[in-house]
């Protein structure tokens, strides 16, 4: 055990809280199904009591999911309230948790749809505040990871006598306000515990929550990649959010003390907050060379260094204040926001107005006031509309205007000042992988940022200005008052994609302007902040997306060149790649400039159609950075919008696309498919499941610059950056070069049986160089001569196996009867193209029907 918590006070001590490390031994029990470690807790009391006497406040810190009782996982419906003989004791001044229940259930899915708890936003104050004494852990719980995914809710009832606060850890007034029954075989106790009602106040001898999105989710998670309890909340991201942590701990400290609480339940004045480190700030997240733990700081419950900060919300909302002006709502506003230097007087619009473009925000004037929103972490769920006004029949029923991409920047950098620099002024930046000019999106305001944040509006702000390309104009009937400023539509006989309003004019219609919308919480990576200690040594926070790609030829140049690489890192920064035969002595190789668009299937992709477009299919995958455009079919003939997919088989298969859509934040729709392209149709017949990996193929997919001679052969990768940041995945293992040397697979085959009874073969070759001439009378040939392997199978079973030179074959009828033992109506055949480096190529398997 260890004793934490201790409050000093003039003339002794004032408080002390026993604290266990050893949670769950509470529900050990022996053969008289008394609990020895409960029945030790009481004597430790007792003998703590005697110490310090009788006027110092004691307690035992119980964690939240145990300090209710202990109910056995062995389908038996046992109950105990095991516990209780601890509170109960006169030496335990008042009942102790460790608060760390759950108060939302939000998702990024939520940002397009209803929650089902009412939240507007993930930090909403009001959605936190409903669900203190609600939702999960009281109303209803997850059975399972897959119901917890699909949200499949199971309410929480009690079929014995009707008590379901028994069950609901949530439920401290239940708990607090009855006698406790045992229940043990199916029967509840006659007799209750020696709990008496009411008779204690409850501390919150720890209240606390991760410093990251989803985190009042699952507030009990730590990351902390040296532990194996290493986690993010349920369905985090990992991103950095101080708004998040401080919208939960203001939501339980202002419920507790306020008049909706239980009087006398819960101590306001005993609410012990998690955390707040000994080690001084900022010595301690930055100095990395005398704690190790520093990057947990990041997206961990300290409250060190972020007390003092403010966030978005506050800021308006102290702006507005300062001016006289209080009729405003920012609950809806999101996001970090460390300061906010006003060097001059100005009005509150112009110190307001830079801040709601750098968040993304509007400002939504009603009735009631002035509503404060951030438009991409909002739940905004699209309403449709289905009848327009016509005022001028010319003019249609809608008009719809799109920037070209020489219009759209290709590079957004925000300018901040940087806390962990002693406020010197840095800047963030992101940027297209390809971009139609260069044109950059700036922004410098008197902020005070983490790095986290700044990347994350940077990108953010790039991925904004590419979305509201499209703007519409359209006219609603003057009876239709339900839309207004800010609102998101869909029309049902329009242009596809969804809208927000940005104008709305009264006339003979209402007139409506939109610009096209996709809500997003920003699929930003995990991002550790960069701590600068006084050698100014680089973070260690850098964990790169490889992937390593033997790719079919699909141009021309030597095979070494298709052994490629693609790495995403957030933030990006240049990185190098090294190979070694073995672990060490490692020699340059390629250089990654820009990030690669990798991606995640997020359905299966089952085999499909080669040689023409395939309608039926459709691909939708999670792009780790960048977008994708839809492309014509001569553009996709000739090249443009090319994935390579791992398939099942290992092998990479390159499909080309038609459209593309946005479903989500960095979610997409791709069809149109063009399948199994420069050979590879070997996985095109093998799929790819989901979460198999994927990139678009561009300019970011680098070859790895191995030699000839290393074609072929395993060698060692490293991954790293200019500062000497080391992918910590490295050592890669990794042969390439191979595929761009294989054969690919005969087309057009055919067999048909001759007069004689013999049956003739006969087949196209491929080429996978400059095949694609079509006025020349012949093909090149890949290989220094020309060769095929023809096998032929009665069933699973092989008969034959034979080599030719040509590409056609004479198969006797005496041959068919040694082999089938009669001539074959049926005869299954693979063949594959002979070559130098690559013995045998891409099979062809086929089946010949053969009748008479």
């Amino acid at each position: 055990m260890h004793y934490a918590h201790l409050a000093a006070a003039s003339g002794g001590v004032d408080g002390f809280i026993i604290g266990s490390e050893l949670r769950g031994l509470t529900a050990i029990r022996d053969q008289n199904d008394a609990f020895p470690f409960v029945e030790g807790l009481v004597e430790l009391a007792a003998d703590v009591r005697g110490i310090l006497g009788p006027e110092t406040a004691l307690t035992y810190g119980a964690d939240w999911s145990e300090y209710f009782g202990y109910h056995p996982a062995d389908g038996s419906g046992d109950v105990y309230f095991n516990l209780d003989a601890l509170w109960a004791s006169p030496d335990i001044t008042a009942i102790g948790i460790d608060n760390y229940m759950p108060l939302s259930d939000w998702r990024d899915d939520d940002l397009a749809a209803d929650n089902p708890d009412g939240f507007r936003t993930a930090t909403d104050p009001t959605g936190l505040e409903g669900q203190i004494a609600a939702g999960e852990g009281f109303d209803w719980y997850y059975a399972s990871d897959a119901d917890r995914r699909m949200r499949v809710r199971s309410p929480i009832t009690d079929g014995l006598v009707g008590k379901p606060w028994v069950y609901r850890y949530k439920d401290l007034e239940g708990w607090w306000t009855n006698l406790h029954y045992n229940r043990i075989g199916g029967s509840e106790a006659t007799t209750p515990s020696s709990w008496t009602p009411m008779a204690k106040p409850i501390w919150f001898t720890e209240l606390g929550c991760p410093a990251v999105d989803k985190g009042s989710g699952q507030p009990n998670v730590f990351a902390d990649p040296k532990s194996a309890e290493s986690a993010y909340p349920y369905f985090s991201k990992g991103r950095r959010s101080d708004d998040e942590q401080r919208r939960f701990l203001e939501t339980h400290l202002d419920w507790w003390a306020g008049a909706q609480a239980p009087a006398g339940m819960v101590d306001p004045d005993h609410i012990f907050l998690w955390c707040w480190d000994i080690r001084p700030y900022p010595a301690f997240p930055q100095n990395s060379e005398l704690w190790s733990d520093g990057d947990n700081w990041t997206a961990g419950h300290w409250l060190n260094g972020r007390l003092g900060a403010t966030t978005l919300a506050d800021t308006v909302r102290t702006l507005l204040a300062d001016h006289g002006f209080h009729d405003c709502d920012t609950r809806l506003l999101s996001g970090d926001l460390v300061g906010y230097q006003q060097a001059d007087i100005d009005a509150a619009r112009d110190l307001i107005e830079p801040l709601l473009s750098l968040y993304l925000a509007d400002c939504i004037e009603t009735a009631g006031g002035l509503v404060f929103r951030s438009r991409q972490r909002a739940s905004l769920p699209s309403r449709q509309i289905e009848i327009l006004a016509e005022p001028d029949e010319a003019a249609g029923l809608w008009r719809e205007t799109r920037l070209h991409d020489s219009d759209l920047a290709g590079e957004a950098t925000v300018t901040y000042l940087d806390p962990a620099t002693r406020y010197e002024q840095a800047s963030a930046r992101s940027s297209r992988a390809v971009a139609a000019n260069d044109r950059v999106l700036r922004y410098g305001l008197p902020t005070v940022l983490s790095e986290a944040t700044a990347i994350e509006r940077a990108s953010a702000l790039l991925r904004e200005s590419r979305i509201a390309v499209r703007t519409l104009q359209l006219d609603l009937s003057p009876q239709e008052r339900s839309v207004e400023i800010g609102d998101v539509f869909d029309l049902k006989d329009g242009p596809a994609g969804r809208f927000m309003v940005t104008r709305l004019e009264l006339a003979d219609t209402i007139r409506v302007e939109a610009r096209s919308f996709s809500p997003g919480a920003g699929n930003v990576a995990r991002v550790t902040d960069r701590w600068h200690s006084p050698d100014n040594m680089p973070s260690e926070g850098f964990s790169p997306r490889v992937m390593f790609l033997d790719l079919a030829r699909d141009r021309a140049g030597a095979s070494e060149d298709f052994a490629r690489i693609a790495v995403f890192a957030r933030p990006w920064r240049r990185c190098f790649i090294a190979s070694s035969a073995t672990t060490e002595g490692y020699q340059p190789g390629a250089v990654a400039e820009r990030p690669a668009a990798t991606a995640t299937l997020v359905s299966p992709l089952m085999p499909g159609i080669s040689g023409r477009f395939d309608f039926t299919r459709e691909l939708v995958i999670d792009l780790d950075f960048g977008g994708l455009a839809s492309a014509t079919k001569a553009a996709v003939l000739s090249g443009e919008n090319r994935l390579a997919i791992r398939a099942d088989n290992g092998v990479f298969e390159i499909v080309g696309f038609l459209d593309a859509a946005e479903l989500s934040p960095g979610r997409w729709r791709v069809g149109g498919l063009l399948r199994g392209l420069h050979g590879t149709e070997d996985a095109m017949a093998a799929g790819a499941s989901a979460g198999a990996d994927a990139v678009v193929l561009n300019a970011s997919v680098v070859p790895l610059g191995i030699r000839a001679q290393h074609v072929g052969l395993a060698r060692n990768y490293v991954v790293e950056t200019a500062h000497g940041q080391i992918a910590p995945q490295a050592p890669y293992s990794f042969a390439g070069g191979i595929r761009a040397e294989t054969p690919l697979s005969p087309v057009h085959f055919r067999g048909w049986r001759l007069a004689s009874g013999d049956v003739a073969f006969r087949w196209i070759r491929r080429s996978r160089i400059d095949a694609d001439d079509w006025s020349a009378a012949e093909i090149p040939l890949d290989e220094e001569t020309e060769a095929y392997r023809l096998e032929l199978f009665d069933g699973e079973t092989r008969v034959r196996s034979v080599d030719t030179t040509s590409p056609e074959w004479l198969y006797p009828e005496v041959d068919q009867i040694a082999d089938f033992g009669a001539r074959p109506e049926l005869i299954s055949i693979r063949l594959r193209q002979m070559g130098r480096k690559v013995p045998l190529g891409t099979a062809l398997n086929a089946q010949i029907s053969l009748p008479g």
